[in-house]
């Protein structure tokens, strides 16, 4: 895969459809995604029921998508502000051309 790229506007995109999946879960079962993951992670949530895990392991997909995207956005953005040798505005921070690689 390292010669495939991702833009930083579809890295949005996933990050806001990564955030809207994980918001659902987290309605659904009243708890945050991070405390989930962390349980999930720690083998602390029962595996009897195969809907159960199934929603286990999308809800841990989403959040993974989310923690990577989220990195690559954030990695993205000081790779600009390197870039920059004068105070930015916000246009100048745009980065939806800027090509990230896929690792």
């Amino acid at each position: 895969m390292s010669g495939k790229i991702i833009t930083a506007e579809n890295l949005l995109k996933d990050i806001f459809e990564a955030e809207a999946s994980l918001r659902w879960f987290e309605q659904k079962y009243s708890l945050l995604s991070e405390t989930f993951y962390r349980m999930y992670q720690r083998g602390q949530l029962r595996d009897e029921d195969p809907d159960e895990i199934q929603e286990y392991m999308e809800w841990s997909g989403w959040y993974e998508i989310h923690q990577d995207r989220c990195q690559r956005y954030e990695q993205a953005i000081e790779q600009r502000l390197r870039e920059l040798t004068t105070p930015a505005s916000l246009f100048d921070l745009h980065i939806s051309q800027l090509h990230i690689p896929v690792s």
